[in-house]
């Protein structure tokens, strides 16, 4: 079950540098949101550890910061996020759905307003998750 929450969250860190790369870049605040979001917001909600004691929810930060090191296109990424959820959708139930739809919009408003690319991400993200 661990491995399969592992690639949830590392999926889950895929989609959120989607929408903090769609516009072509990831800001310093996207960065610092989806960090903070992750230790305040999911950590406290996920208990399960990996077999070297790292915390579960930390898999969205590392999922995250290998799109970003790795320059993977936002588009690229989504889809990576979307192959996770189609092969573990029965981990979405409707909290970890709200959760991530509220994580999602905090990292696109991290930035200031909402871009014309965020936006079709969200949008996107809401159809993948009903």
């Amino acid at each position: 079950m661990n491995q399969r929450k592992e690639q949830v969250y590392a999926g889950l860190g895929h989609l959120f540098y989607s929408i903090a790369a769609s516009d072509g870049r990831v800001s310093p605040e996207e960065s610092a949101q989806l960090k903070k979001l992750v230790r305040n917001q999911w950590m406290p909600v996920e208990a399960g550890q990996d077999e070297a004691g790292t915390d579960l929810a930390y898999y969205i930060e590392i999922g995250f910061d290998h799109a970003n090191d790795a320059g993977l296109g936002a588009d690229k990424a989504f889809e990576r996020f979307k192959e996770v959820h189609a092969g573990q959708a029965g981990l979405f139930d409707a909290s970890t759905r709200n959760m991530v739809l509220r994580t999602a919009q905090a990292v696109a408003d991290a930035f200031g307003n909402r871009s014309q690319h965020e936006r079709r991400i969200l949008e996107q993200l809401k159809e993948v998750l009903q």
